[in-house]
């Protein structure tokens, strides 16, 4: 995720100059200097008083890591991404530190199509709040929540979600051969139809009862595949996979915290 925040700033033209990475990898150092030509180094010292902390690291590390650092920490904001860290034991690992905001990126931001939830117990001053929605920006869209509590729903519908469009363009395919079309064939027709539709779908997402009903005649074959989602309850089979996303997300977060 962070290679895709530093694509995203880079791609919106932000000065390498500007973005430094803290990796104890030197093999990865080195890649990421030949590959961005920006700043890496072993460990972190406090630059400038004005600089945002990207938090991207996995939750399990947080914790030693901020307690490492927090020596080095003033009037920075930090930016989380790190999955279920609440902003509560951010602060209390970096010794009480309050400027702090937690996000959820998801894994469209590689391709600068992601959405990204935020969310900030403090009210923010105007230049870190341009500053973090700059970084939002750059990876894709974002919201601001007005409750930490929501993250575990982000985490479950758009964290993710993306494996779940794939779970199911997956298995449209498989339907597609099973029906006597070259896997070639099933992939080109369903991917492009699953592409289209988003795009049809991105501006009438309020309306998606009508959409549903311009492609359905009565007594024809889109009707009749539409039943049988209907009588298999696929509404219900969602509701179910995201409802278990939704409460492990719940328990690693009480377990990180």
């Amino acid at each position: 995720m962070a290679l895709a925040m530093i694509s995203g700033l880079l791609n919106q033209k932000y000065n390498p100059a500007l973005i430094r990475v803290i990796e104890f990898d030197s093999k990865k150092r080195l890649s990421l200097e030949n590959n961005f030509k920006i700043l890496t180094q072993a460990e972190f010292k406090q630059k400038d008083e004005d600089e945002i902390i990207v938090l991207a690291v996995k939750p399990q590390q947080a914790e030693s890591l901020l307690k490492s650092i927090s020596s080095e920490i003033s009037k920075q904001l930090i930016l989380s991404i790190a999955a279920g860290i609440q902003i509560e034991s951010i602060s209390k690992w970096t010794g009480g530190h309050k400027n702090i905001v937690r996000s959820m990126p998801n894994m469209c931001s590689q391709i600068q199509l992601g959405v990204t939830a935020l969310f900030t117990q403090e009210i923010l001053n105007p230049k870190n709040k341009g500053a973090v929605e700059a970084i939002a920006s750059a990876i894709g869209e974002f919201i601001w929540l007005d409750n930490e509590s929501k993250m575990d729903a982000v985490t479950a519908i758009s964290g993710s979600g993306p494996a779940y469009i794939f779970y199911f363009l997956n298995a449209f395919i498989e339907s597609a051969i099973e029906l006597g079309l070259s896997r070639n064939e099933a992939e080109k027709l369903c991917g492009k139809t699953i592409l289209g539709a988003s795009h049809l779908a991105k501006d009438q997402l309020s309306n998606l009862q009508n959409l549903i009903a311009s492609v359905t005649s009565k007594g024809g074959t889109t009707e009749e595949g539409l039943k049988h989602l209907e009588s298999n309850k696929l509404n219900e089979i969602l509701l179910k996979a995201t409802r278990a996303a939704y409460e492990k997300s719940k328990k690693l977060g009480s377990e990180f915290n």
